[in-house]
């Protein structure tokens, strides 16, 4: 080299990269009718999130009946099997 240091600048956001995948297979057709639970991880900020999800799935399909769940512990799988035997799915979120 000629004695002049050479700097590299390399950018944090990196490059775009799209992937296409299939949504995965669907067991039910449509949601009326079937019990769905909302299962909170005990996070800040989930029940809300769980609770604007399910106003909203309430106002698409008024005739679900929704089980809310909120998790003591953030390890444990306390209410997942009460969940599952009950309902037809579980929403669960994670939020901060």
């Amino acid at each position: 080299m000629d004695g002049r240091e050479l700097i590299e600048i390399v950018s944090p956001i990196g490059m775009p990269r799209v992937r296409r995948s299939q949504l995965a297979p669907r067991r039910f057709a449509r949601l009326n009718g079937l019990r769905v639970g909302l299962l909170d991880n005990n996070k800040p900020n989930a029940d809300k999130f769980l609770q604007f999800i399910g106003e909203f799935l309430k106002a698409r399909f008024p005739e679900i009946a929704l089980v809310a769940k909120r998790k003591m512990t953030r390890m444990e799988s306390d209410g997942l099997a009460e969940l599952a035997e009950n309902c037809d799915m579980v929403i669960n979120a994670f939020a901060d």
